[in-house]
């Protein structure tokens, strides 16, 4: 099943980012028992920004815990 090309996008750095199967990432998976720390944090909102063409603001990250929110975040972010 395809998503959406932005979905994609972010699926695929996240899931190469914290090496796990992108069928990982579900919308409830939380980004900390993935492997998520603030190392990798931060270069996960390089790519993907590099990726999407945006830049995140460092704190994007404060209040998302799971990867159903990150993927909501980066949607609001550049207005998807």
């Amino acid at each position: 099943m395809q998503g959406h090309p932005l979905d994609d996008t972010v699926r695929a750095v996240v899931a190469q980012h914290l090496d796990v199967p992108a069928d990982h990432l579900t919308g409830d998976a939380s980004l900390e028992e993935l492997g998520l720390d603030d190392d990798t944090a931060a270069n996960v909102l390089v790519a993907v920004g590099e990726e999407l063409d945006v830049r995140f603001p460092d704190d994007f990250f404060d209040g998302v815990d799971t990867y159903g929110q990150l993927t909501s975040a980066v949607r609001m972010a550049i207005g998807a």
